[in-house]
């Protein structure tokens, strides 16, 4: 699946994600590879062991649900413990005050019920996580990787992007960082070739080494720059139903179009032709 909506130790989950990884190359069982998944919004504790046992016998369907439904509840709890800091600073500067103008007292009123109802939120979304087994950031990240190996396609777009790895528990995750930095490439050019735009783009900033000031993306960290590799997929971009359908002024559409014509600007009569030839050997079908 793509990512959900994002008791067991970090020994034993690390043995799990390590027999799942080593049947990223098995076909999947013929009950697996026909049987649904879980619906959407089952509590994690219900489907957990299940999902493990699916994704030890190759199913990458599950592989990627397993990695989708822990880094949803992750995610939830990071950014609940987020908002209740929140609240104690906020607490603690309202008890530092002698007087507040109406107007300030008025704003962070509005901030109170904005966090309360964040919390509540998050709150009910957790309910799905509790009493789950937990997986350490390793092991959540080598289920993408199977996944991502065994050509789902979402999967491998949000492994290749680095969307598996969190800043926040960088250092847990080491092991299967260094694994994705030696991998990261071929799997975005197998998922963009497949047409995946999305993998595309991400594909194109990577070679071009982008960087906005203040995040240069994992997958751009593990690709050496290359001038023609980058006009190919811009040039591929460009051309593209999903981008020429965006308005001119959509984000994604200007970035695509100031990197084709910067590109175009600064390749040599050599690195435009390999370009072309790269990006002629793309199919880019519409719809997608």
């Amino acid at each position: 699946p793509a990512a959900v909506g994002t008791a067991e130790s970090d020994t034993e989950a690390a043995d799990t994600a390590s027999a799942g990884t080593a049947s990223a190359s098995r076909t999947p069982t013929r009950a697996h590879a026909d049987a649904s998944l879980p619906d959407i919004g089952t509590p994690l504790r219900q489907i957990h062991d299940d999902l493990v046992r699916r994704a030890a016998d190759g199913d990458a369907r599950a592989a990627c649900r397993l990695a989708a439904e822990h880094e949803r509840c992750e995610s939830n709890r990071l950014q609940l413990r987020a908002i209740e800091s929140q609240e104690e600073q906020q607490a603690r500067w309202l008890d530092g005050q002698r007087e507040i103008p109406e107007q300030i007292r008025a704003r962070v009123e509005q901030q109170r019920k904005r966090f309360e109802s964040q919390r509540v939120t998050l709150g009910q979304a957790l309910v799905a996580c509790e009493a789950a087994p937990q997986l350490s950031p390793d092991a959540r990240a080598r289920y993408w990787r199977q996944a991502a190996l065994a050509g789902h396609v979402p999967s491998m777009r949000h492994y290749a992007s680095g969307s598996a790895f969190r800043l926040h528990d960088l250092m847990d995750a080491l092991p299967a960082l260094q694994t994705y930095r030696r991998e990261a490439e071929s799997i975005a050019v197998r998922a963009a070739t497949g047409g995946d735009v999305v993998s595309m783009y991400a594909l194109a900033l990577a070679y071009a080494n982008y960087e906005n000031g203040r995040r240069r993306s994992f997958l751009a960290q593990s690709i050496t720059p290359d001038l023609p590799h980058a006009l190919a997929w811009f040039s591929v971009l460009a051309r593209h139903p999903a981008i020429t359908a965006l308005p001119p002024t959509h984000p994604v559409a200007t970035t695509v179009a100031r990197h084709h014509a910067e590109l175009q600007a600064a390749a040599t009569a050599d690195e435009a032709a390999q370009a072309s030839r790269l990006a002629a050997a793309v199919q880019v079908r519409g719809g997608e």
